[in-house]
């Protein structure tokens, strides 16, 4: 039987708990973004991990991993991912992010390009680009970027109402299934826990501070993403309409190594269309697969 199992190890000033399924020699990480935890990935760790090493973690302040006394911006966070794949006996990894998770991937492969053999971000935008672009109906539909920016309150709205809080966005995914009823209850409970609420809201606050900066000051300087990338996004989703392969052109090194799609769904891609996730990174990792393995 294939190996699938839950562990967790100290890296650095967090304990990471994380999924482990397969055993071949590439290893793809698997980043989640809020309100969600390692079990976005239920319906994709599995195919993916077929004579592949697959590893999906909690992020630091996330599900069963630890807090962080130093915070939660994406440098910090990259750098606990680099730690664990050195853990696993690797170097570098194929590295798909969705959502808060995808702005964890874009940051690692900024700081450390090295340790990225190809990049798959899922329903996301560059840091600097949403936050240079809000008008009112962006706003509207992302609120809660700037109410989880006011930390205290925020926790204080939120902690007596997580399940209200997060049904909010999940109506779409329950009401179709696609996030089912012990999921959104796995969720419910996972923030639900005061300190890993508030750790997410510090997530989201940060993003305004730290890693806007860092996004801003490495884009002025001519810092761009090195490896193959490949965005995925809803065509029913927050993103619809946008030129998103163009924007991440102008932010990749390599124009030409950067590919694109929309998938038939909302914003959850890997619970809504795990399959068609699963696909287009398969397809994706076949057309650069040489360049893949000369980087491991």
């Amino acid at each position: 039987m294939a190996r699938d199992v839950v562990e967790s190890v100290h890296v650095g000033e967090v304990e990471l708990t994380y999924r482990l399924a397969g055993d071949g020699p590439e290893l793809v990480v698997l980043l989640h973004g809020w309100p969600q935890t390692r079990a976005c990935w239920r319906e994709v760790v599995g195919p993916l991990s077929r004579g592949r090493t697959v590893v999906a973690p909690d992020l630091r302040g996330y599900g069963d991993s630890g807090l962080a006394a130093s915070g939660y911006g994406k440098r910090a966070t990259a750098g606990d991912l680099s730690g664990l794949i050195r853990h696993l006996g690797h170097e570098s990894a194929i590295v798909v992010g969705h959502d808060r998770g995808a702005r964890v991937a874009h940051r690692w492969a900024l700081d450390r390009p090295a340790e990225i053999d190809a990049l798959v971000l899922l329903d996301i935008l560059p840091t600097r680009v949403v936050m240079n672009s809000f008008d009112r109906d962006s706003a509207t539909a992302m609120f809660h970027w700037f109410l989880h920016r006011h930390t205290d309150l925020a926790e204080t709205l939120i902690a007596g109402n997580v399940e209200a809080y997060l049904r909010h966005f999940f109506a779409r995914v329950l009401e179709t299934g696609a996030v089912d009823a012990e999921t959104f209850r796995h969720y419910v409970a996972a923030f639900s826990d005061r300190a890993h609420l508030r750790a997410s809201l510090e997530d989201y606050r940060t993003g305004f501070t730290t890693d806007l900066e860092l996004d801003e000051d490495d884009h002025a300087r001519g810092a761009r993403v090195q490896a193959p990338l490949l965005a995925l996004w809803g065509g029913e989703g927050g993103l619809a309409g946008r030129d998103v392969v163009g924007v991440w052109q102008e932010h990749h090194a390599d124009p030409g190594a950067v590919r694109g799609q929309a998938l038939p769904c909302g914003h959850y891609l890997p619970e809504e269309v795990p399959g068609d996730v699963v696909d287009a990174v398969e397809e994706f990792l076949a057309l650069v697969r040489p360049r893949v393995e000369l980087s491991s």
